[in-house]
């Protein structure tokens, strides 16, 4: 696998601040990383709407191996602009997050309280939604302990239990939204990772990012359309190509037929461009511009 040249938000930026309110032990962290095998094996084998959707969020890890865990913010921010890149529909989600044992009930809740941001650190964990498939990403899951120490993976697939009984809710999942107190059970071997939404969209999260500095959410969408072209180098490689063309997303296609086979060109501060002609070197969000 390359290593990604794209730009990555300056250390400390965006942290969660989602400490444990009940635990057995002092919170630690951990490491970001993403095996490249598990990458490999997901794109020699995965179905074509998860081979679209699963791979930036395994590119982001891999590519930000060794970093503090604790920057679900960053990871949202990033994914989202990602996934906006290629057209996919992915919201920033504040939650709580509940780790509980099969038989011995809630062992961590992290998260709790109401939603605020002190300095670059955000109170509650932060995940991705995806509507369109229903898909749940935690990309930074790994920073808790408990989960950490069961399996050292994310968490990306689709949500199975429990939406939430409520009118309300049925009507808001329908139009793509998630209301505050809607729930997702996860099980991780001998753990139920259980998420409850906090807050029904990311502007609190947007708002946060912008308050930290000058800059910040820029550095997230170009970390974001670098990623995404990235995951366009590997959709286009014979093998993978033909699965991607099956798959519902449109963009992806049109990007792909945009690009062909074009070089990349990174410059100097790590940005990503498709050459496309003489002097046509574009960048994903380009791609699909009409000349003007």
């Amino acid at each position: 696998m390359p290593k990604s040249k794209g730009r990555k938000p300056k250390g400390g930026l965006a942290r969660s601040a989602a400490k444990p309110t009940r635990s057995r032990g002092s919170y630690s962290p951990g490491k970001l990383g993403m095996p490249p095998t598990l990458i490999a094996n997901m794109l020699a084998s995965a179905p074509p709407d998860q081979l679209v959707e699963l791979l930036p969020p395994m590119l982001w890890l891999h590519h930000s191996a060794g970093v503090p865990a604790n920057v679900c913010v960053s990871a949202a921010m990033t994914l989202h602009h990602a996934y906006e890149a290629i057209g996919v529909t992915a919201r920033p989600t504040p939650v709580e997050l509940v780790v509980g044992h099969r038989t011995r009930g809630p062992i961590t809740r992290y998260g709790g309280g109401a939603l605020h941001w002190e300095g670059t650190d955000f109170s509650a964990h932060c995940v991705l939604w995806l509507p369109g498939s229903g898909r749940w990403v935690d990309a930074t899951v790994t920073q808790y302990p408990e989960v950490r120490a069961s399996m050292p993976l994310p968490v990306i697939g689709r949500m199975a239990t429990s939406i939430g009984g409520s009118q309300a809710s049925r009507e808001a999942l329908a139009q793509g939204r998630l209301l505050p107190g809607v729930h997702m059970a996860v099980p991780r071997e001998e753990l139920i990772l259980d998420y409850t939404v906090v807050a029904d969209d990311g502007d609190v999260l947007t708002t946060g990012v912008h308050a930290i500095g000058p800059g910040v959410a820029e550095d997230f969408r170009r970390t974001g359309l670098n990623l995404a072209a990235g995951a366009l180098q590997w959709w286009r490689k014979p093998g993978i190509v033909e699965r991607v063309r099956a798959a519902p997303y449109p963009r992806v296609h049109a990007l792909l037929d945009a690009i062909g086979q074009a070089p990349v060109y990174i410059d100097g501060d790590g940005d990503w461009f498709f050459e496309t002609g003489p002097g046509g070197r574009r960048r994903v969000d380009e791609l699909l511009a009409t000349p003007t």
